[in-house]
């Protein structure tokens, strides 16, 4: 997209591409670590992953494996139960930190 263009588009629609494409990366990183094989390729983001079985195990694993992935560290306060909810709260804590480790 030619810098003209894309600024006409609006800024949410692009952080929504930029969301989409995050949680996407998310589900596949959950998918290829085992977390709730047969749920998380098609759950909704927004769904309870704790409520669907997800363990605290796991979510350690899923902390690193996101924190490998996308180059980024969570700070301790979002070493929550909460933040690893759902997918959506997931996408949005890499959304999040990824942003604070742009300097643009």
């Amino acid at each position: 997209m030619d810098a003209e263009r894309m600024s006409t588009v609006p800024s949410r629609a692009v952080h929504g591409d930029e969301r989409t494409r995050v949680e996407r990366r998310v589900r596949d990183l959950l998918a290829g670590r085992a977390v709730l094989p047969g749920v998380i390729e098609s759950v909704d983001p927004g769904a309870d992953l704790w409520e669907l079985g997800m363990e605290s195990l796991a979510m350690v694993g899923v902390m690193v494996a996101v924190e490998d992935e996308f180059g980024v560290e969570f700070p301790d306060e979002l070493l929550t139960r909460d933040t690893f909810r759902s997918l959506a709260a997931v996408t949005d804590a890499v959304v999040s930190l990824t942003r604070a480790e742009d300097p643009a």
